[in-house]
């Protein structure tokens, strides 16, 4: 219910005040009467004075209050937007990084793959020939290190093998470079299928020569896969663009049996010099030479 305003209550009291003249102007009215009635409507009054003025002042500061509540909902709710949208940002920021680093890391994986491969093929070149496939030079020059020293500590026999190809030099004179390249990749092939075990090792030493690391094999079995090599070469013909050549082998081995100051040079001077005994008794044979302490 609204409340009187000011003017309301001065009207009130002046139509209070002149009712007292005519009250006093009846000679039958009683004073007492009177002056209850007037300090009622006073007191009526200042209270009604008083309750508005408590009135407007509390009106006033809850007004303030409610305005300042308002003013704190929206700071609050623009502070929660604001939240939301840092947040938002701040986990699309996330997921951008996060798909950036997986990226990264794709990218770094498949680089390290790249590298592995590029080091593998670098490596299989460097320990390979080009032409036959076959091990070549250099790794031979490790190879054999490393089996001797392996001959030595387990106490067991290693046996070496070279391998030449017979008047090569009139096939190359003959049939030209190509096929003689095409003749040695023909025996290549055949000596790595002769191989019966994975610690057997078939190298191209140079030119037409081959050699077989034969760890933990004795004179025997060493002379044993030699022949069993040259008789497949001899029994098999080589054939390029319609040309077919006969072609043999000559075979040289030694065989290492813990003997005193002998090494790996000691070993293939050896398996050279049997090989140089089969060319000089006719070719296309095995020899072996004896290391002697």
């Amino acid at each position: 219910m609204k409340l009187l305003s000011w003017s309301h209550i001065i009207g009130f009291t002046v139509l209070m005040l002149s009712y007292i003249p005519m009250a006093m102007a009846s000679t039958t009215y009683s004073y007492e009467p009177l002056c209850f009635t007037l300090g009622l409507l006073l007191g009526v009054a200042i209270t009604f004075i008083v309750f508005q003025y408590l009135n407007r002042h509390y009106r006033n500061k809850y007004q303030k209050m409610l305005q300042k509540l308002k003013s704190a909902k929206r700071s609050t709710r623009v502070a929660q937007q604001t939240m939301r949208t840092l947040a938002i940002e701040q986990q699309d920021s996330q997921d951008l990084l996060e798909e950036r680093v997986q990226e990264r890391t794709i990218e770094l994986n498949i680089a390290l793959q790249e590298l592995e491969s590029a080091n593998q093929e670098l490596e299989r070149k460097n320990i390979l020939d080009e032409l036959t496939g076959l091990h070549n030079r250099r790794f031979y020059d490790q190879k054999i290190v490393a089996e001797y020293r392996r001959s030595r500590r387990n106490l067991t026999p290693l046996s070496l093998v070279i391998i030449d190809i017979d008047h090569f030099k009139a096939v190359n004179d003959n049939y030209g470079h190509l096929t003689g390249d095409n003749c040695l990749v023909w025996l290549a092939k055949i000596i790595n299928k002769s191989l019966k075990r994975s610690t057997d090792k078939a190298f191209r030493y140079g030119g037409e020569e081959f050699c077989l690391i034969l760890p933990n094999t004795d004179a025997q079995g060493a002379l044993l896969m030699a022949e069993q090599l040259r008789t497949l070469v001899a029994e098999q013909v080589f054939t390029f663009q319609e040309t077919e050549i006969s072609l043999t082998i000559s075979c040289g081995i030694a065989t290492y049996h813990q003997q005193t100051d002998i090494g790996p040079e000691e070993i293939f001077a050896g398996a050279d010099k049997a090989l140089y005994q089969a060319k000089h008794h006719g070719r296309n044979q095995t020899q072996q030479h004896v290391l002697a302490e």
